[in-house]
């Protein structure tokens, strides 16, 4: 069922304030904090500066009631829900599960170990999208607790990259974990023959050197790998979901056995609230209902990702493809036209970094922009090696809080117009003690489901991307040359002049 037929929709938008709730007026109401703050085991979700007031709050939390909501969760938790335009069931939910790790950590164990023996000091993953966003965020957030090897990702399909990092790197020291679900993307493949050139260049053997991911083992075998070096994963297993299952490897080797073991109990303890809590107090849910309210009550097309530590940069990355590729739908589940708009735009930058950049778009642009501001209330590296305080980590947290009480606030005093800014923006203000492999777990996932939430209550498939293949079917035409002549004649033009 498409949002437009939901009856509690149609109650909202019925009931809906001829002029905008004005979120100043409730700043000092204690108990605007009790109802719209909710937690979940150290992650805090205060969502008191959305544009939302508590008698349509108390209704839009009613959307779930109107379709099989709690059915699709359980079918979601257990690997039963199906995706229905690639016909496979989503899996990504049971690799969170602590029994299937546990049938897995022996072969990890034997990864590590070989690795150990092997001295190797760099591993360079090799992917793109799902297999390289997910990998590269989580390193980037917990590389001060790795127990093992560099984690370097690749996923351009510039080999110079490749070229000028293997430069720079002792090729014995060096191990490649190519990672491809289908185990034909261009790039992982262009990759993949860039180093096996290379290997064979010195002499060396590409399974001595490198393992792959995929879930499709027959083609790695076809591309050289042996059955000892091919780690499979379930095809419904989404790429942008994927990290949970073996194209975390490079993760599990850098971070160690232990680190991504927490990582997944932080994912699991996030789903086991997602499928058992009651919706009003649902963390998933109710960020998920606060996107819907946003993009199809109050119009507002575009979402910002700010998290305020310097480790979680590529977090807006990640996210960026996780929504998008999932809600940018111009169908729902049955191949019918939406009637309403799905997804918003993501993008982000870490702040302080963004004040600097967008946030002035932000706080004067014609366009409100709700914000998501991501923040650790303990940092890390605050002193140096002589005990000497450094920088506190509070100065980022009032940051934060400052940005998102000058959005609400605005300012209308000067006498210069263009001094001025009219507030009343939302944000969202997800916080968390530390980050650390469990807490960063439970907020992965408490966006991912938040995503499937959307999806959900859109009626659309959160689980399939065709609109990923056009590009890359026209791509392998001309690198072929066939079906040359439906190029435009701009398109055709340029291939001459290819050098």
């Amino acid at each position: 069922m498409q949002l437009n037929k939901n009856k509690y929709f149609k109650e909202i938008q019925e009931d809906k304030n001829k002029s905008e709730f004005v979120i100043a007026s409730e700043l000092g109401n204690s108990n605007r904090q009790k109802e719209f703050t909710f937690s979940f085991e150290g992650i805090s979700l205060d969502i008191t500066r959305q544009l939302i007031c508590s008698k349509q709050f108390a209704k839009l939390k009613m959307l779930g009631r109107a379709i099989n909501f709690e059915d699709d969760k359980k079918k979601l938790f257990d690997g039963s829900f199906m995706n229905v335009t690639e016909d496979r069931f989503v899996t990504h939910f049971l690799e969170r599960r602590p029994n299937l790790l546990r049938k897995k950590a022996q072969r990890y164990r034997s990864f590590i170990s070989f690795l150990k023996q092997r001295k190797i000091k760099n591993l360079i993953n090799v992917g793109i999208g799902g297999s390289d966003l997910g990998v590269k965020m989580v390193y980037h957030a917990l590389e001060n607790e790795k127990k093992g090897p560099s984690l370097i990702n690749m996923s351009n399909l510039d080999v110079t990259n490749l070229q000028d990092i293997l430069k720079k790197k002792d090729t014995k020291e060096t191990f490649f974990i190519f990672n491809s679900k289908s185990f034909s993307t261009e790039e992982t493949l262009v990759n993949l023959r860039f180093v096996k050139n290379f290997l064979n260049s010195k002499g060396l053997d590409l399974n001595d050197h490198a393992v792959a991911v995929t879930s499709f083992p027959e083609k790695a075998s076809e591309a050289g790998f042996k059955e000892n070096a091919i780690f499979e994963v379930p095809q419904g297993v989404g790429g942008r979901f994927s990290i949970w299952s073996h194209f975390g490897l490079g993760l599990v080797a850098s971070l160690g056995l232990d680190g991504y073991t927490k990582l997944l109990e932080g994912a699991y303890k996030m789903d086991k609230h997602f499928l058992e809590e009651k919706l009003e107090l649902n963390l998933p849910y109710i960020l998920g209902l606060t996107r819907i309210w946003n993009r199809n009550i109050l119009n507002l097309q575009n979402l910002a990702i700010v998290p305020y530590e310097i480790g979680l940069k590529y977090f807006p990355s990640w996210f960026q493809q996780v929504e998008m590729e999932s809600n940018g739908k111009s169908f729902d589940a049955s191949g019918n036209h939406l009637e309403l708009p799905a997804s918003p735009l993501v993008f982000g930058e870490i702040g302080t970094e963004s004040q600097h950049s967008f946030f002035q778009f932000l706080h004067q642009g014609i366009d409100k922009i709700p914000v998501e501001f991501l923040v650790p209330f303990e940092g890390r590296n605050t002193v140096d090696e002589n005990k000497k305080e450094l920088e506190p980590h509070s100065r980022l947290i009032v940051n934060a809080i400052a940005q998102a009480e000058a959005l609400m606030r605005g300012t209308h005093t000067n006498k210069d117009q263009y001094k001025n800014m009219t507030g009343n923006r939302p944000s969202t203000f997800i916080s968390w003690d530390k980050t650390n492999a469990e807490s960063l777990g439970k907020l992965l996932a408490l966006y991912e489901n938040a995503t499937i939430v959307c999806g959900l209550l859109w009626g659309i498939n959160s689980f399939d991307q065709w609109g990923v293949e056009l590009g890359k079917e026209i791509s392998k035409n001309i690198n072929t040359g066939q079906n040359l002549e439906d190029l435009s004649y701009s398109a055709r033009t340029m291939l001459k002049n290819i050098r």
